[in-house]
């Protein structure tokens, strides 16, 4: 038997374990692949780079766990970054399934880089009513949101002294998976109160707003696992997303040899076939 008829009849799975491990060793033990920074994930780095310490970034999360591998690094990423330049950080979501993970967000970037719950950081937790809880939020904060995920009263933070809605908000940035999400803050947030906005989303879902970005409407963009990855790399804290990039990777490369080495067996082995 030839060489490319044994490649035909190989065991399917062989391919199932080296494809198993093209995605376990790079998670496990990430490469550190190149990553080339899109502009659009610079513009966000750039516009909260730029903030002077003390000043108050909205991070809102709009997904649940459907999209943790995607979405939740960015939310790491981002609150670094926040963190690192000594910015206040107010977080929420209009998801039922994001408290959890926004909470465990916190809790792991806190510890991190010292930081105090209602002093250097706001959770607000969950509210429903999508679209018109942004509205309020433009209008008063407090009003839309009495107490936070603690059940303390927003009126009695530190952190929120001084902020009374979203035109408050010295940067903004909406990551979503979905409705509500980045079209409504657009629409109902940014655009009526005036507040710089960033977005990051699923990488599906990264097309729809790059009309919003040509407009102006939307400073920036986190597109998917490769967004993330892009932004640990501006922050230079390489992490989850960075080692999922890794492994995307390789995968495809192993994926490809395959259906390369595949067609050539096949036509190979035709070709003898006829003969």
């Amino acid at each position: 038997m030839s060489v490319f008829a044994k490649l035909q009849a190989v065991d399917r799975r062989i391919i199932f374990l080296l494809i198993a491990a093209a995605v376990v060793i790079p998670l496990l033990a990430p490469l550190g692949l190149p990553i080339r920074i899109t502009d659009e994930v610079r513009s966000v780095f750039d516009s909260i780079d730029a903030l002077p310490p003390g000043s108050v970034v909205l991070v809102a999360n709009d997904y649940d766990p459907a999209s943790e591998p995607e979405l939740y690094p960015m939310t790491l990423a981002l609150v670094r970054h926040c963190f690192k330049k000594d910015l206040k950080v107010v977080t929420m979501t209009l998801w039922p399934g994001g408290p959890g993970l926004i909470t465990r967000a916190f809790e792991v970037t806190s510890v991190e880089y010292g930081k105090v719950e209602g002093e250097d950081y706001v959770n607000l937790g969950f509210k429903t009513g999508g679209v018109s809880v942004i509205v309020t939020m433009g209008q008063d904060l407090k009003t839309a949101f009495p107490q936070d995920q603690r059940g303390t009263k927003t009126s009695e933070i530190p952190a929120l002294e001084g902020i009374n809605s979203l035109k408050d908000m010295d940067y903004a940035v909406n990551i979503a998976a979905g409705v509500p999400g980045l079209e409504q803050w657009i629409t109902y947030g940014s655009d009526q109160y005036g507040f710089k906005l960033g977005g990051g989303c699923t990488g599906v879902m990264a097309a729809d707003f790059y009309p919003f970005l040509n407009s102006g409407q939307l400073d920036g963009l986190l597109g998917g696992l490769k967004g993330a990855a892009e932004y640990e790399k501006l922050i230079e804290n390489p992490a989850k997303a960075t080692a999922g990039m890794d492994a995307q990777s390789i995968t495809h490369v192993v994926i490809v040899i395959f259906v390369i080495l595949g067609n050539i067996a096949y036509f190979t082995t035709r070709k003898t076939g006829k003969a």
